[in-house]
Formats: C-alpha cells, sequence, structure tokens
C-alpha cells in the first residue's frame, strides 16, 4: 500500500486486459477503461482501444495496464483521439513513476534495538539440558527514525499482526551478527526455533547449542548485545507527507509496515550511535551486501547513488596528497690509497 493520495492515483495489482474489457456491456464502462477510440459504435468493444483501467477501481489506472497500452501505441490503428489518448497516458505514466521514485525499500532490511535489559533472556534448564535463550526484537505501535544513506530518512511503526503471517509460514533462524561474525559465521546459535507474537513485541526463542562460545553466552547475561532482525515488507501503508506531531515534529515521511517475513533475530555487537536514547535503529547499510545496494539504487535511485558517487570524489579531490620528499643522495668519497681509506674509516 501507499499513502491515500497514492492508493487513490495508482493500482499496483496484476493486469488482465482481456478480464478488464468483458467486464464492461456498455459505451460508458469502456469509456472509463479505455484510453483509445475508433469509429464505430460506441457500445461495442471493437470501438474502443487501449484498456489501462478496471471499471471497478475506475479512475484508478493499473500501472501495468498503462505500460501494456503505452507499448502497443505505436501498433493501434484507426485511434480518432490518438493525442489525447497519448496524453492521457503518459499523465499516468507519469504518476506512476512519481510513486516508484518515492517508494521505500522493501527488501532484505535490518533493525536493531540497543542493548538494554530484557532484550534478551537465557532460561536456565537442568544441568543436561542447555539454557534457552529468547530474544525480543520488535516492538509494535512505537515510532521510530529511520536515518540511514540507502533507505533514507523517515518515520518507521510495526503494526501488531505483521508477523503472524511469517511465523506461520516458517521460523526465523537465530545467528549472531546475522552471520557476518568472524569466528561463528552463518552457524545458528539454536534450534528448533519458535517465534510469537505478544501483545507489544515479537519474541523467538530456541534452546542454545552446547558449543556456542561462552563469550557470547556471557555477554547476553550482561546484556552486552542488542537484539536485531532481518526482514522485507509485504504490505505496508505510507504518508508521505504528514503535519508535524509529537512523535513526528519534523514532518518526516511515515511508513506503518502491515505484514512483514522475518528471516533471522538475533544479538548483534550495537555499533555506536549519536543519539544514545535511540532504541531503534536501522543496520541495513552496515549488513546488507554493497553489491545489492548499489545495484538496487542504480534502478531506484539512479540520481542520489550519482550524488553520492560525485561527493566520494568531490572529497576526494579536496584531500591534500602527501608531501613528497626527494630521497637524500649518499656523499660520494673517492680515495687514492688504501691507507686513506682506513684513515677515513677510523674517524667515522
Amino acid at each position: 500500500m501507499t499513502d491515500q493520495a497514492t492508493r487513490a492515483a495508482v493500482d499496483n495489482g496484476a493486469w488482465d486486459g482481456h478480464a478488464a474489457m468483458n467486464v464492461c456491456t456498455t459505451a460508458a464502462g469502456y469509456n472509463k477503461i479505455c484510453a483509445g477510440k475508433t469509429d464505430g459504435d460506441p457500445a461495442l468493444r471493437s470501438s474502443h482501444k487501449l484498456p489501462h483501467h478496471y471499471l471497478a477501481k475506475a479512475p484508478v489506472p493499473n500501472a501495468d495496464g498503462v505500460r501494456a497500452a503505452l507499448q502497443r501505441f505505436g501498433q493501434t490503428q484507426g485511434l480518432t483521439n490518438g493525442e489525447e489518448a497519448r496524453r492521457h497516458l503518459e499523465a499516468h505514466m507519469a504518476t506512476i513513476q512519481a510513486q516508484e521514485a518515492s517508494a521505500l525499500p522493501r527488501s532484505d532490511l535490518y533493525r536493531a534495538m540497543a542493548p538494554a535489559a530484557g532484550r534478551f533472556e537465557l532460561r536456565e534448564q537442568d544441568a543436561d539440558h542447555p539454557p534457552t535463550l529468547v530474544v525480543h526484537f520488535a516492538r509494535f505501535n512505537e515510532w521510530t527514525e529511520i536515518d540511514s544513506w540507502f533507505e533514507g530518512r523517515f518515520m518507521e511503526r510495526v503494526a501488531q499482526g505483521a508477523f503472524l503471517d511469517s511465523f506461520t509460514e516458517r521460523m526465523p533462524k537465530i545467528t549472531f551478527n546475522h552471520g557476518r561474525d568472524p569466528d561463528l559465521g552463518d552457524k545458528l546459535l539454536g534450534h528448533p526455533v519458535t517465534a510469537r507474537e505478544d501483545d507489544t513485541e515479537a519474541v523467538a526463542e530456541a534452546p542454545l547449542f552446547p558449543g556456542v562460545p561462552q563469550l557470547v553466552v556471557d555477554g547476553l547475561r550482561a546484556d552486552a548485545y542488542g537484539s536485531s532482525f532481518r526482514f522485507g515488507v509485504d504490505d505496508e501503508e505510507i504518508v508521505h507527507r504528514p503535519e508535524p506531531s509529537e512523535h513526528n515534529p519534523e514532518g518526516l515521511p511515515e511508513r506503518t509496515i502491515v505484514k512483514a517475513s522475518v528471516f533471522e533475530a538475533g544479538p548483534v555487537t550495537f555499533p555506536a550511535y549519536a543519539n544514545a536514547t535511540a532504541g531503534v535503529r536501522s543496520l541495513t547499510d552496515e549488513f546488507r551486501p554493497a553489491a545489492e545496494t548499489v545495484a538496487e539504487l542504480a534502478a531506484r535511485r539512479p540520481g542520489e547513488l550519482a550524488r553520492m558517487i560525485e561527493e566520494v570524489l568531490h572529497k576526494g579531490a579536496e584531500e591534500k596528497p602527501l608531501e613528497e620528499k626527494p630521497l637524500p643522495i649518499p656523499e660520494v668519497r673517492r680515495f687514492r690509497t688504501r691507507e686513506e681509506w682506513l684513515s677515513w674509516m677510523s674517524q667515522s
């Protein structure tokens, strides 16, 4: 989903032109879903071309329908309103492109909560069984500011119920530093995993493997780690231009995550953060593979990528090169006899 104004402007669902035309039975219906007209009885399907709306959703255009209509435009014969139809479709396309340009990243994202009491629990078992690790990794309906060079700057919250489908389909893995730790790598901390939603937060738990390093276990007991999860957004509600409010005094865009797929959760060595009171932050810049990030920026925000590259190049040009000092030239002495050389050596 997107904000209300954008939802009213674009339908991003699947497109079936034949199905869209089959629903219409009157000239008024065809006029609502098609951009092109030809000579003939306006009540007939054959007199209308270039469908791009579903009748039930008109006047909202379907994004794929608009693209299909523009692709077929040059091959469509007999239009009596060619220029008008082209302008109509191009206006829709401009709206679609504006929506895509303002979209927030949805795949392979990372969120973390800073170290604090209660992020993890180690439920001790008897001597023959390892403790169970309980990870509290996301709180519901709490606004937090996301400030990421890749994702952008906006406010975000997770709606209760956002993870239920994901937990039904698959259990998230519990890893340390999202599998990037140089010693543990992508090895799991425990299994089997169970995950659930409480009234206020999402929780995952698993019995720890006996081979988990004691240093990691000690850090969990000391509340030394932050908790983090990797996820993808499946459904969202976005308000691009909200009014300033108590939780959002700058009027930043607001995203509510309605549905998400959770792939991993677990402890992270939380990096330093300028705002020590911040409870949640994005770790996407730190953990997302650089090649994927650059490729997505190039496809989705090429202007922003170009600006970043220019910034780096400009910064490099401003840095003063190290001053090169000439190598010292060794003194060359010539001796006429062996005795002169021995005399010089004895004085050195």
